[in-house]
């Protein structure tokens, strides 16, 4: 056995893997293909640490997400990553949609978020002057990380406890499934390499679908099946970012794939809207990052957001990023919950897959790789 566990993709989560199996004294080779760290979703994407106020009771989205976020404030401080404690509002801004706060407020209560209330317009008023709602929640514990440097932290830590990292190394599938797994490694020069593990954690994110068929694993009928979808982001202009201190977030909508288009904050204090939700199966993927910053778009990001930020104007928006989300809820599906899965009963024992792990896999990753150390220490 060349090595206890292999994490497969350097991403946020698969970094916070690498540090806790280190933690708890396994040898332990994180590989990652591209050259550094969080090359994808986790380097774009709303740097929100979320409460966990929108996720189903007893998902793992709530049990893990509220945890999350007490986990990332200690790691924050602990490790010296800037991090900002600014809070949030969720805005109703029609009388119809006041119902939807009631009940989200009640679902924070059960999933375990801390210090939320309900604010009248008067209140909401008082702490966002131009921000125009009926009711809002507020969310003190919300807040906004450097994810650059909370992953170069992970990683930094990790190595120091031991764990070994490959950038440039890809997975590409399995030789043998006795006695551990011999897992085929190629460089990016074209190199190839063995390795042996007793366990594999594959958090490939947008690539997990992939590992997970190269282990014999049936996609659609473990509904591991990937849909990727692209959010883009706008700027807003540095004289109307000023007017805005805290995250702002509309009622989200059933029919909507996302949480809406919202207004997040920067390191600089300059505000962000987005992410919009497209889905990419019919995109080639060298296309996937590409900005379409047609007038539609932009009338739509505009149009969601003016209606409880009065201020903002049409051409104080300019194209900022897209991310790419791992989804695993198709086109018209209902909601699906992170996949956390030790792989036993379907005869790959000490295989962890980590599928459709998106918001809020950021906030959550600490949390995630505890349950995944947890996974293989009931193995053993």
């Amino acid at each position: 056995m060349d090595v206890e566990v292999v994490v497969i993709g350097a991403g946020i989560v698969g970094l916070a893997c690498a540090r806790e199996s280190a933690r708890q004294g396994y040898s332990m080779l994180l590989i990652e293909r591209h050259e550094s760290f969080g090359q994808e979703t986790s380097s774009r994407n709303s740097e929100v640490i979320h409460s966990g106020i929108y996720y189903d009771p007893g998902s793992w989205k709530a049990r893990l997400c509220p945890a999350g976020n007490r986990t990332m404030y200690e790691d924050c401080r602990r490790l010296g990553v800037w991090h900002r404690r600014c809070g949030k509002l969720i805005v109703a801004v029609t009388a119809e949609e006041e119902p939807e706060i009631q009940k989200l407020y009640n679902r924070g209560i059960t999933n375990g978020v801390e210090n939320l209330s309900i604010l009248d317009a008067d209140q909401a008023a008082k702490m966002e002057p131009n921000i125009r709602c009926c009711s809002a929640i507020y969310l003190p514990s919300t807040g906004i990380v450097d994810s650059h440097e909370l992953m170069k932290a992970y990683l930094h830590e990790a190595s120091s406890l031991g764990a070994d990292v490959a950038f440039g190394v890809e997975f590409v599938g399995v030789e043998d499934k006795k006695d551990g797994y011999r897992l085929a490694l190629r460089e990016r020069g074209g190199g190839a390499q063995k390795i042996t593990a007793r366990f594999v954690v594959n958090s490939a994110g947008l690539g997990a679908e992939k590992v997970a068929r190269s282990f014999g694993i049936d996609v659609d009928e473990a509904g591991y099946r990937m849909f990727p979808n692209r959010g883009h982001y706008y700027r807003v202009s540095p004289s109307k970012s000023r007017l805005v201190s805290r995250l702002v977030y509309p009622v989200p909508h059933p029919q909507e794939v996302g949480l809406g288009i919202h207004i997040t904050l920067d390191k600089a204090g300059q505000c962000k809207l987005g992410p919009d939700a497209e889905y990419l199966n019919a995109t080639p993927e060298d296309q996937w990052y590409n900005f379409d910053d047609s007038d539609a778009r932009r009338q739509k990001f505009f149009n969601a957001a003016h209606c409880y930020f009065p201020s903002l104007e049409l051409q104080d928006l300019t194209p900022d990023q897209t991310g790419v989300r791992p989804k695993i809820q198709a086109p018209g599906a209902p909601a699906r919950d992170l996949v956390i899965k030790e792989e036993s009963d379907r005869g790959l024992p000490g295989v962890i897959n980590l599928i459709g792990i998106e918001s809020p896999g950021l906030t959550s990753a600490a949390e995630i790789a505890k349950e995944v150390v947890r996974q293989i220490a009931n193995i053993n």
